[in-house]
């Protein structure tokens, strides 16, 4: 018992050492603007389409940020839908386009595909879906 506040005195002034090391600091950086996407809609219904149909369709989105919006990648879930969208940076204010396209060739029934926006907006990533029914081909 007698060790106690010697432990307690130790360890106190080891977490106030290595807390007081120097060079070692917490920097906290702050972005003075930040682009923001935005998407008229996000989700796309096509219905009832035949099998072998490429469906397409074009997501209209904004840069409501202060600074240029860049996709950086737009991943989608499988091979039957292909996306389409802008490379160069996106100035504040400014509409853009994705163009999706889903070939229904051997899919028959319903589909919900979910794609990926990568970007440097705030979020970093937001999602679009195209959605419908491929009836078969008799």
């Amino acid at each position: 018992m007698k060790r106690s506040p010697f432990l307690i005195s130790f360890f106190l002034l080891m977490t106030l050492a290595i807390k007081a090391q120097p060079g070692k600091q917490t920097i906290t950086l702050m972005a003075e603007g930040q682009p923001n996407i935005k998407f008229e809609i996000s989700m796309h219904d096509f219905g009832t389409i035949t099998e072998g149909t490429q469906a397409t369709f074009e997501f209209n989105y904004t840069n409501t940020g202060s600074t240029s919006l860049i996709l950086t990648d737009v991943k989608p879930p499988c091979s039957c839908t292909t996306p389409e969208w802008p490379k160069d940076p996106l100035l504040p204010g400014k509409s853009a386009k994705i163009k999706v396209t889903f070939d229904s060739k051997g899919k028959p029934g319903s589909f919900s595909k979910t794609i990926e926006v990568r970007h440097n907006g705030e979020s970093a990533r937001d999602y679009i879906t195209i959605k419908g029914v491929v009836t078969p081909t008799p």
